[in-house]
């Protein structure tokens, strides 16, 4: 109910209840007990006799959608020796096979921090870019159905702490299939991903 009242503000910047009700067809008791829900989140604020996106939830315009999306990821690649850093991972999906380390990459982030923010937050492993190696589109599949899609951006990084390495061919059957083949195929690859800066 939350979700299909937000995408009438996809459209319009500021609605009246009625006008909620008649794009949304949503009953007026319960429309306003949804429309209640969102004030007290602070993603609704009422302005007079109309409703619109609070300054914070006008960030939430892109997501804003019944569909799902395909996350963007970065995934690093620390490399000494022919060995790479692994971990087992603790998610799901692939849950306890080693993993590139790697997290999502937030609003209004450059991948060079990305890098820094997750080997630092989930390793505690002071890591400084060198690379872009590639961009892969994967889908993750269950049951013949895509269960996930992922924009895996895979870089390389360095760094002067002192970390496990693993040895990837006999760990190959431990890692992750997509993983295993941004390694073997893409890390000596360089690509340029441009920052666009934009006012709206």
């Amino acid at each position: 109910m939350e979700q299909k009242i937000l995408e009438t503000f996809l459209y319009n910047h500021k609605l009246k209840f009625n006008e909620i009700e008649k794009l949304t067809k949503i009953r007026s008791n319960k429309l306003a007990y949804y429309i209640k829900k969102l004030e007290n989140k602070n993603i609704l604020e009422k302005e007079k006799d109309f409703y619109k996106l609070s300054e914070t939830a006008e960030l939430l315009i892109p997501y804003i959608t019944s569909k799902k999306s395909v996350l963007a990821i970065i995934l690093i690649a620390i490399e000494k020796n022919k060995k790479v850093f692994l971990y087992p991972r603790q998610k799901r999906p692939f849950k306890n096979k080693l993993s590139l380390p790697g997290g999502r990459l937030i609003l209004g982030e450059t991948i060079n921090n990305a890098v820094k923010r997750i080997m630092k937050e989930k390793f505690n492993i002071n890591a400084k870019l060198k690379k872009i190696n590639s961009v892969s589109l994967e889908h993750v599949k269950k049951n013949k159905k895509t269960a996930h899609s992922f924009l895996l951006i895979f870089t390389t990084a360095t760094t002067k702490d002192n970390i496990e390495y693993f040895n990837i061919e006999k760990n190959k059957t431990k890692i992750i299939q997509s993983d295993y083949k941004l390694i073997k195929n893409d890390l000596n690859k360089e690509i340029k991903i441009k920052t666009l800066l934009t006012k709206s």
